[in-house]
């Protein structure tokens, strides 16, 4: 009855090793959300500062731009970082030029809000253009 015990243990410990393995890998990047929405990638830590999403000195208009030029990085994507961070910046653009011609329309006069619309309604198509290719570029990141 002993060695029937001890065929179960031993049955049981070669049980937990095995799964105990299949469980056990370490990923090779690592994201964790910290205090503040700043967000951590490996050893890259990404912080908001007046509005700026700072990564590796480089100011993002968006966290999850930030985080994929991170990824990008640890990958050694080169090429793909460059396209996020010129993506973002003009996605950054138009938004602030839409944001202006918005302020300008609701304090200027008849002519002046027919400009500011006229001049929202050419943006806007642009600022879709920009959002939709950042975001299939950023979906098209591993982790």
């Amino acid at each position: 009855m002993k060695t029937s015990i001890i065929e179960f243990t031993n049955q049981h410990r070669n049980l937990h090793q095995r799964i105990d393995s299949l469980l056990d890998f370490v990923p090779d990047i690592r994201i964790s959300k910290l205090e503040h929405g700043s967000v951590k990638v490996n050893d890259i830590i990404i912080n908001n500062k007046y509005g700026v999403w700072l990564c590796k000195k480089e100011g993002f208009y968006r966290r999850k731009s930030a985080v994929g030029y991170a990824l990008c990085l640890l990958r050694n994507d080169i090429a793909k970082a460059k396209r996020i961070k010129e993506l973002d910046r003009k996605l950054q653009k138009v938004k602030t030029d839409i944001d202006f011609y918005y302020h300008h329309l609701r304090k200027s006069n008849d002519v002046r809000k027919n400009i500011m619309s006229h001049r929202i309604s050419a943006d806007m198509p642009y600022l879709y253009q920009v959002d939709s290719a950042l975001t299939q570029l950023l979906k098209s990141i591993s982790v």
